[in-house]
């Protein structure tokens, strides 16, 4: 903006010329169209904007214009002297219209200088300008003497140190002010290397992406405050590509100091959580555990007995009596199993959800079970394909195995049955895992089954089911009228499928 002096003078200058013009044309006899000379003054008026009237010296020059021919001519002007003074007159005219137009543009690119600058400063994400021409010149000198310009980089820290002090901030919005902590007052960080931390890292991948010429460039880093406290951002740049306007690069930054400290304290509580939920997990387990481990107790117990009263017979009948003994085996194989499952259950520190594939979970449980016993059969039919679970895959894996482990007890425990079926199956919302022992995997004859409670053996199903609820799901144990068919299954939610 010019200031009342500059305007003064301006004004003076512009009266002087128009006089000194009037002065040649009227008492000079110069064969020209000396009147053109006032197309100067209105230059000389104009102060670049829309403020200044244009026709109030326009006027002025033109009279005067056709005074001085009035004088030197009167009415008896040839045609020469009208042609000049047409062509003079029409130069002031055009010189009026042109700096009327150029005023009217000065002002629309004042004012549209104006709102950029609100919009500027009025934006919470803090924004600074910089100019990296002389970090690409010295870029394309160091890519002259070197074949690897990232190794070399990396290589040479006291180079990117160098680089990074020749970087200019040109311009910053007042957010950057804020997060900076740099008063108002104060003149903002003038080179990079003023609020970058030497170790900084970062600064290194702006400048391979300068030389790459890549379209943008984003990072992590820190900044140091004008209080010398270090701050975590994310910054954006978006970087030239086609080899010009390396000296307005502007960069945004957002404060990641609130969201890591959430992130830190979302972590603590989530550990919390874990730890408690781990808890309360075991604690709702506790009935369900005591029942587990107290009936195969039981039943060894009663077998025992069973033994001894077979023994304590004359004569004894030993196979019967080793009959209840194998049958105490497989109680105390129950009960050891029960045992074991909750010993790894306790032993997992934390619980971790996550999308398990369910045909690839029984799959795996069920080929364990074979190492650790070869002599077993399954007849295994996956049907789940793509079908997964949410929920703490050690806990899904010690579930499928005590199914199947009590689907074997049971089936040890009665002679008729031969043969154990595992099939999985899925639906829109539901995942089922369906495990059948018996003589006969004959539809019809399960079919036939009632679905009442099995009178069997049932060791680590109480824990079973606690842990389906954990998992949102359920389990349905039945058994024929006349044993034939044992027969457990697990319905589980299925999980949402998401694209890789």
């Amino acid at each position: 903006m010019a200031t009342p002096f500059t305007n003064r003078t301006r004004i003076s200058l512009a009266a002087l010329a128009m006089a000194g013009v009037f002065v040649i044309d009227t008492f000079t006899r110069l064969q020209s169209a000396v009147a053109v000379l006032y197309a100067l003054v209105l230059i000389v008026a104009d102060d670049g904007t829309a403020r200044t009237r244009t026709s109030a010296w326009a006027y002025p020059c033109g009279v005067l214009a056709l005074v001085s021919f009035l004088i030197n001519h009167g009415g008896k002007a040839n045609t020469d002297e009208m042609l000049r003074l047409l062509a003079s007159l029409a130069a002031i005219t055009v010189a009026a219209l042109l700096t009327s137009r150029n005023g009217r543009l000065h002002e629309q690119v004042r004012i549209s200088d104006a709102r950029y600058e609100t919009i500027f400063n009025s934006l919470a994400l803090a924004i600074w300008e910089h100019d990296f021409t002389l970090v690409v010149k010295e870029l394309a000198k160091i890519k002259e003497a070197v074949t690897d310009l990232e190794a070399h980089l990396r290589a040479h820290p006291g180079d990117v140190a160098y680089l990074r002090r020749l970087v200019k901030i040109t311009h910053a919005n007042a957010a950057a002010r804020r997060l900076l902590e740099v008063s108002d007052e104060a003149p903002f960080f003038e080179n990079l290397s003023d609020f970058l931390p030497d170790d900084d890292s970062s600064f290194v991948e702006a400048l391979l992406s300068i030389d790459r010429r890549s379209p943008a460039f984003e990072t992590e880093c820190q900044v140091r405050t004008a209080n010398s406290t270090l701050v975590a951002v994310f910054v954006a740049m978006r970087l030239p590509v086609d080899g010009t306007g390396y000296d307005r690069i502007c960069a945004s930054a957002l404060d990641l100091t609130e969201r890591k400290r959430m992130e830190k304290h979302l972590e603590v509580a989530r550990l919390e959580r874990d730890e408690a939920l781990h808890r309360a997990i075991i604690g709702s387990l506790s009935i369900a555990i005591a029942h587990d481990v107290s009936q195969p107790l039981s039943s060894i117990n009663a077998y025992l007995a069973t033994a001894r009263r077979w023994l304590a017979r004359t004569p004894a009948d030993v196979s019967e009596a080793s009959q209840a003994i194998a049958q105490a085996e497989h109680a105390g194989d129950d009960a050891a199993r029960v045992i074991d499952g909750v010993r790894e259950l306790v032993a997992k520190g934390r619980l971790e959800r996550s999308i398990i594939a369910f045909d690839h979970l029984v799959g795996g449980v069920v080929d364990a079970i074979q190492t650790r016993q070869p002599g077993l059969s399954f007849e295994l039919s996956l049907g789940g394909a793509t079908a997964a679970v949410s929920g703490e895959a050690h806990l899904l894996e010690q579930l499928v195995s005590s199914l199947v482990c009590t689907a074997l007890s049971n089936a040890r425990l009665q002679e008729s049955r031969t043969g154990i079926r595992i099939v999985t199956s899925a639906d829109q919302t539901l995942v089922r895992l369906a495990i059948a022992c018996g003589r006969t995997n004959d539809a019809a004859e399960q079919s036939e089954s009632a679905h009442v409670e099995p009178h069997l053996s049932e060791g680590g199903l109480g824990l079973c089911r606690s842990l389906a609820r954990f998992h949102g799901g359920t389990i349905l144990a039945t058994s024929s009228i006349a044993g034939e068919m044992f027969h457990i299954e697990l319905t589980l939610p299925r999980a949402p499928h998401r694209n890789p």
